[in-house]
Parts: structure tokens; sequence; C-alpha cells
């Protein structure tokens, strides 16, 4: 996946020296399996704060593959990477797979050995931060983590096989990638299937009341049909989602439930690009403007009735005065 993808199922976090010994296989083989997964192209980084595409990368993927080596907490990258990947995951499902690589997790959750000698480096530049870090560090050494043993085509094999039910179990409403295989070719059902999972990033927008019966439910149905993978945010229980919401479409334009598409409203005036292999699209967009509708005639009759109780109450009042003026 490019590095500049607006989407992807896992972030893989990692220092410069496993890129070509161990990262570089893991990424392949999850491309492989369908999946898209955003790994750093950028071998040299430049200045101490982790750049914006980075952050969107995390902020954008629905998991993280932390690889810990010897040299991790040298980088400053690295660390800032951790600190954000496990801010992600209190806010959302967003889950992590730790994987160790001629590392103890002994050392990193208790900041030993090369982690202790590499944070004891930063605090003369970063001492603000270097609290934090450990914070990271020994929290993430408390997740179930992996340790690279035996063959390693096996265990990179068997981490996407975990990686692969962990998504399952998280996400049960997304229909994970299925690769074609040669009976599948010129089958009816193919639609069904994704050899090339879309870069699409969607995200259905929900509130826990929500604008008609069963309305989050049908909207998701409609995009599990097509094999959609995309991300709930919940409005009711995080306010940093509604207003990343009234970012995009302006606050006079927010409804529920929403569904954006790489960062543009589905039902919004200009053409949302993506979801272009997805059959039922125009179904959605109908049944989403149904419900706007629906929502839109039932705040009316609300406002109508109230007219009509104030107005009544006007009368009411007027003949109150009359009669006992």
């Amino acid at each position: 996946m490019d590095q500049n993808a607006s989407f992807c199922h896992v972030f893989l976090s990692f220092r410069g020296e496993t890129r070509n010994k161990f990262t570089c296989f893991l990424y392949e083989a999850l491309k492989a399996e369908g999946f898209t997964a955003f790994m750093d192209r950028t071998a040299i980084r430049v200045g101490d704060e982790v750049d914006s595409t980075i952050k969107e990368g995390i902020r954008n993927s629905m998991s993280a593959i932390i690889i810990f080596s010897q040299n991790y907490a040298y980088s400053t990258w690295c660390l800032d990477e951790l600190v954000l990947i496990l801010e992600r995951k209190k806010n959302s499902r967003y889950f992590i797979i730790p994987i160790f690589y001629e590392v103890e997790i002994r050392d990193i959750k208790h900041h030993l050995g090369n982690y202790g000698l590499a944070l004891e480096k930063h605090r003369a530049r970063h001492n603000d931060k270097v609290d934090k870090w450990k914070e990271a560090l020994a929290e993430v050494g408390n997740i179930l983590g992996q340790h690279v043993e035996g063959l390693q085509s096996t265990f990179i094999q068997n981490i996407v096989k975990l990686f692969r039910e962990k998504l399952a179990a998280k996400f049960p409403e997304c229909r994970l990638p299925t690769l074609e295989g040669p009976s599948s070719q010129g089958s009816s059902s193919s639609s069904m299937l994704r050899p090339k999972p879309s870069n699409d990033k969607v995200i259905l927008y929900t509130i826990s009341v929500n604008n008609g019966l069963g309305a989050n439910g049908l909207v998701k149905k409609l995009l599990m049909s097509g094999n959609v993978v995309f991300e709930e945010r919940n409005c009711s229980t995080e306010s940093e989602y509604m207003r990343e919401l009234e970012e995009l479409v302006g606050n006079d334009r927010v409804r529920f439930p929403m569904v954006i598409v790489n960062g543009k409203d589905l039902c919004g005036e200009e053409e949302v690009e993506g979801l272009d292999d997805f059959e039922n699209k125009q179904k959605l967009i109908s049944v989403l403007n149904h419900l706007y509708v629906s929502a839109k005639t039932i705040e009316n009759l609300r406002d109508m009735f109230s007219r009509s109780l104030t107005f009544q109450s006007s009368i009411q009042d007027q003949w109150i005065n009359r009669r006992y003026s």
C-alpha cells in the first residue's frame, strides 16, 4: 500500500533495522492475504516530530502491529508512534499485536538493556517526553505479544492468521478480504469477493438514539452486503467524533447515520469518488436520503406541534384575561 493511501487495516510500527529482515516480509504476507497495510517507505527521517503522513496512517488504520527490536527505543519517532497508537486504542476498537524481534518483553516493560539506555540518552533533548514514553512501553508490555521464534516464514504465516482472527472479532460488521480462487472465476457471486481490496476510507458516524428505528442497522447491512470495509464511530460516546464530523461537513449538515467516504459526505452535493466496486451504492444513497427526509419531516411536525401548543396557550391566556378583567 502506498504510504499516502487513505485507509488501511493495519499500521506497521518498526525500527529501520528490521525493514529488510522481517517487516517487509510481514508486509508482503498481509498484502497477499488481501489486507492493506501502512508501511513507512522513508528510510531517513528528518526532524524530531512524527510527520503528518505517519499520524494519518495511525488515525486511518484499524489496528497496529508493533515490531519491537533492540534499537526500537533509540528512535524518538518510534516512541512517538507508540504513544499515538496507544491513544488511538483508548478511543476505539483499535487493537495492537506486539511482536518481539530479538528482544525480551521484560526489557520493554521494565526499561532494561537497550531500552533503559535509550531512554536515558533521550533525557538530554527530550526530558519532557521521556516519562510518557516510559508509560507507553510499560503499558504495551502488558499486552499479549508474540516472540519471533523458529522458521520466520512460518511465524509470519501464524501472525497473519492471528491478525485475521482479531480483526474479525473486533470488527464483526466488516467482511474480511477474500482472495479469488480458480473456482470462483466467472461465478455470479463474484461481487461478494474482493481480490483487490479498496483503499476507500469509509466511516459510519452514528449516535445511540438515531433518526429512525433500526436506521444504523439498515445502513450497516447495506455496507456489509457490498463487502465494504468500514469503521463505525459513535458520536454519543466520543465527543471527538462529533467535532470531527462537524469539521468535515459543517455544523448545519450533520445528520445521523452518516456515511463518509474519503472525507466526503456520500449524500453531499458534490460527487463522491469511491465505492466504485460497491453495486448497492445508489441504493445506500437512496436509503440515507430517505432517512434524512424522514427525520426532517418528524422535525417539522414537532415544530408545527410546538407552534400549535404555543398558539393555543396564547388564545387561552387572552380568553382568561377577558373573562376575569
